[in-house]
Formats: C-alpha cells, structure tokens, sequence
C-alpha cells in the first residue's frame, strides 16, 4: 500500500498558503504604509514591518511546515508588490530571501524554532528592495520615484540613505534586530500552535 508523502504540499496546503500569503502581505503593506507616510519614519519601515509580522511568519511555518510553502509566500508577495508598481529590487527580494528561508526551515523540517526564526530575520531583510537602490543605483531609483508623481517631500530622505556609506548597514542591522523580537513576540502569542506542530 502506497504511503502519501505529508511532508509535500498537498491541495488543502495550497488553500492554506493563499490565506496566510495574503494575511501576511496585508499586515505587511498596511504597516508599510503607514510607516512611508513621513519622511521621519520612511526609513523605519523595513524595521516596524520586522516587528508586526513576525507573528504571522511564525504561525505560517507551524499551520504549514512544509518545503515549498515559503517561496509560495514570496512569489506571492513579489507579484502582488510587482502589481502595485514598486520598485523591481523589492520583488525581486521577496523570491529569492523566500526561497532561502524555505531552504533554512526545511534543512530541520521546520521543527527548530531557531532555525524558523533565522528563517524569518531572511524574510525580513526582503523589504530592503526598496532601500537599496538608492545607494546602488539612484539614477534609476530617481527616475522611478519621478515617474510615480511629486516625490520633492521625501527627495531629502532618500538621498540622504543613497548618500551615507551606514545608512544601509544600519537598516539591516535594525531590521534583523526588529526581526528577532518579532518572532520571540510571535512564538510567545502562538505557544499552544508550536507545541501542537512540534516546533522546539
């Protein structure tokens, strides 16, 4: 008798990927957004989005622990970004720190908390699309923000980050750090769920 293989992803996970992708970019963009309304806190967004859905990684990992579910989430995230007309670095990130951190969770069948959220510090640096072309290539990243509309509030802000040699440095740095607490807030919040799934 032929034994189905669970750890594939099965119909159902599909379903269940869908869900969780869109819960998470919700969460994502909304505080994105809101975090990008200012110039004092656009540089924080990649930082206060780390915090907010690490709770949802954290849960999508225990609700799914299955290769492949991961780089759904970032194909996902990297089209609906692509979609809404952000810069193509960003989505260009979501694919490939997805398929990463699919790489990292699998390698302990997502059973290893440490390596989940290692995992999720990966997913979390995806944000950075958008930050590092301003150092890397700010003619293009100019031209990008001139073809969206009057961008002269944020002009100051953004030059600055393409500017200072530790501006990006110290984002990363930011992020991973905000990325930490978030998924110890998300395994406190999502206890029970860890201990069901087995994650240690």
């Amino acid at each position: 008798m032929l034994k189905t293989d669970s750890k594939k992803l099965e119909t159902r996970d599909f379903i269940s990927v869908g869900i969780f992708s869109l819960i998470y970019a919700v969460v994502a963009f909304v505080i994105g957004g809101v975090a990008q309304m200012t110039p004092v806190t656009f540089p924080f967004m990649p930082m206060i989005v780390a915090l907010f859905t690490g709770t949802v990684f954290m849960l999508y990992v225990a609700k799914i622990p299955k290769k492949g579910a991961l780089s759904i989430l970032g194909v996902i995230a990297a089209i609906l970004l692509f979609v809404t007309g952000m810069f193509w670095m960003m989505s260009v990130f979501f694919l490939g720190f997805g398929l990463i951190a699919d790489l990292i969770c699998a390698s302990a069948d997502f059973r290893s908390f440490k390596k989940n959220l290692l995992a999720y510090c990966v997913m979390a640096l995806a944000p950075m699309g958008a930050y590092i072309p301003m150092a890397v290539m700010p003619a293009q990243f100019d031209a990008f923000m001139k073809n969206k509309g009057d961008f002269s509030s944020f002009e100051g802000v953004i030059h600055s980050i393409g500017a200072a040699w530790w501006a990006i440095p110290a984002m990363i740095i930011g992020t991973i750090v905000c990325a930490i607490i978030g998924g110890l807030i998300g395994k406190k919040l999502m206890k029970k769920h860890f201990e069901k799934a087995g994650v240690v």
